[in-house]
């Protein structure tokens, strides 16, 4: 029978701590609250951040609401819901 072996499995994640000092209160809170709106963890949002972040000092001259749609349109063609676009065609047809 063959071994099954480690180096097949897919890597665990490592959790990083992330400590809020009292002079960050604010900042949690409205981190906790913004993770509540968009129905994610405190941590889920962190990373979210930190993704946006890591995007726009990559690309300084695109604007936040750019990246944030770019994002969405690779989430929406990933579920497969692109549609090809017509070159030329500037309305609905008559």
């Amino acid at each position: 029978m063959p071994i099954a072996s480690r180096t097949s499995r897919k890597p665990t994640s490592t959790p990083v701590p992330v400590r809020f000092g009292a002079e960050e209160s604010t900042l949690l809170r409205l981190l906790q609250a913004r993770a509540s709106a968009q129905s994610r963890s405190v941590s889920g949002q962190l990373k979210h951040y930190a993704r946006l972040a890591m995007i726009a000092e990559d690309n300084p001259d695109l604007p936040l609401s750019m990246i944030q749609g770019i994002l969405e349109a690779q989430a929406e063609l990933k579920a497969g819901l692109g549609q090809p676009y017509q070159w030329g065609v500037i309305g609905p047809a008559r």
